[in-house]
């Protein structure tokens, strides 16, 4: 009779023994996927100067006061969405020297992945020769 119930005593435990591992391990594989999705989502929504580039091309209008301003908005986050792109527009003389900056804000969704094109019309200085457009931040969607 003892060895009945030890026996018995033995094969349930072993079979909560067995089953408890998966569980966890099923449990603590969910929680680990969960917590780097959001380390990578944490990563990129701190850093959207690193995760969106801008482009672009410009024209001058007919008098020459104006520049017409068309480009796009490339967020190669995996996860992160922004919005409202601050771009910084900088002019430059004949020689590379650096004339004046400005800031813009495209105010628009860019989700990851993707390309928003935006046009922007802004002054133009004397003596510009080129411009360059840089991206310094973006808020979290």
């Amino acid at each position: 009779m003892k060895q009945l119930f030890f026996l018995i005593s033995f094969l349930i435990s072993a079979i909560f023994a067995c089953g408890q591992p998966e569980e966890s391990s099923a449990l603590h594989a969910e929680n680990s996927y969960d917590q780097n999705v959001m380390s990578v989502k944490e990563t990129e929504l701190s850093q959207p100067a690193v995760f969106l580039k801008v482009s672009g091309d410009y024209k001058k209008n007919l008098i020459g006061t104006k520049i017409k301003l068309h480009g796009a908005i490339t967020n190669s986050a995996s996860i992160a969405t922004f919005k409202d792109a601050i771009i910084e527009v900088t002019y430059y003389s004949s020689t590379e020297t650096e004339l004046f900056k400005s800031t813009h804000t495209i105010y628009n969704y860019f989700p990851p992945q993707s390309t928003v094109e935006f046009n922007l019309k802004t002054d133009n200085y004397m003596d510009v020769q080129s411009i360059r457009l840089n991206i310094i931040g973006a808020k979290a969607k």
